[in-house]
């Protein structure tokens, strides 16, 4: 199921870049193609999963709210298909922040936290939570930062007006949501990753880099104004495998480094659409997806200033909740 929300994500991901680009939209485009595909998928995984759990009579306790959260989630993907034609059908182009693509997003999110809690408690159920097969709680825990990446891209993003509805957010709106719940969700995930691996040196390092690996192939090299920037996106690997070293040492103090350094770097790691954010605020202009790279870089240390103290501060923040989040999950108990 967690594979089916991960192609859901990676076509979200695509879709905002098509928009960017201005290119024909339609229920059919492929990046719709891609998500659905991921859809029917999650259906399949959440069909197997409740099969499996009511085989599972000594264990139905600690599946129950997994599965739950799972029916819920793959509800309102199934419901944003229908949802999705009938308003394209009726008004074309539709905004990122459209209420189908708003029930696809948090659809997608409640199935990928359901599944994430399904497998950790699977894997510590059956003793498999140790090496290699911890590495299979990035696949887990990478659906649930994109899909989280996704609501907050909704409710930040000025990609939502449209020739019928005008959902853009409001600038400062926006500017508050991109600085507060990016560096939040990336120390969430994080530390996520690494407490629920042991604190093994490598899963966050792997999972960095599958974060980059989605957002640079569905945002960065579609557009070819940006290709010679992958490089430079690259080197989010860094601050990635640091705090991948310090959150393996195990030490409390280390781990709110850790979680302060990744904070701080996200307005890098969500390069570029994120300069749209806080252009809306700092300079207002009209971005063209040629000039995107030249306006990001125009902005960067504005912004850096701006948004250092608020985003370590949140960056914390997701770790002390991760850490609470954590033990509620490995407590193997609904």
């Amino acid at each position: 199921m967690s594979f089916g929300i991960l192609l859901v994500t990676v076509g979200g991901s695509w879709d905002i870049t098509n928009h960017l680009l201005n290119k024909p939209e339609t229920f059919f485009s492929p990046p719709h193609a891609l998500m659905y595909s991921g859809v029917a998928i999650a259906l399949i995984g959440v069909v197997v999963s409740f099969v499996s759990w009511k085989n599972l009579k000594t264990s139905e306790n600690i599946y129950s709210v997994p599965l739950k959260i799972q029916f819920i989630g793959i509800g309102l993907l199934s419901g944003a298909g229908p949802f999705d034609f009938v308003w394209h059908s009726n008004f074309g182009l539709d905004g990122l922040l459209s209420p189908p693509h708003l029930t696809l997003i948090f659809g997608m999110l409640l199935c990928s936290i359901g599944g994430m809690v399904g497998i950790t408690r699977y894997l510590k159920s059956n003793n498999f939570l140790t090496f290699p097969r911890n590495y299979f709680l990035i696949l887990a825990i990478l659906p649930i930062w994109l899909a989280g990446s996704g609501v907050i891209s909704s409710l930040s993003l000025p990609f939502s007006n449209t020739d019928y509805f005008q959902f853009n957010p409001d600038p400062f709106f926006a500017f508050i949501v991109a600085t507060i719940a990016y560096p939040f969700l990336i120390s969430f995930s994080m530390f996520m990753s690494s407490k629920l691996s042991g604190y093994r040196f490598g899963c966050v390092s792997i999972l960095g880099g599958m974060f980059l690996l989605v957002y640079s192939s569905t945002a960065i090299v579609p557009n070819f104004a940006l290709l010679d920037s992958i490089v430079f996106y690259s080197f989010n690997l860094i601050p990635f495998v640091a705090s991948d070293i310090l959150f393996s040492l195990k030490r409390p103090k280390l781990f709110i480094l850790a979680s302060g350094l990744l904070g701080s770097v996200f307005y890098m790691a969500y390069y570029p659409y994120v300069m749209y954010t806080f252009n809306e605020v700092l300079l207002g202009k009209l971005v063209s997806p040629s000039m995107i790279y030249f306006v990001y870089f125009e902005i960067i240390e504005t912004v850096f200033y701006i948004t250092l103290i608020p985003s370590i501060f949140s960056g914390i923040f997701g770790f002390f909740i991760a850490k609470k989040f954590s033990k509620k999950v490995l407590s193997m108990s609904a």
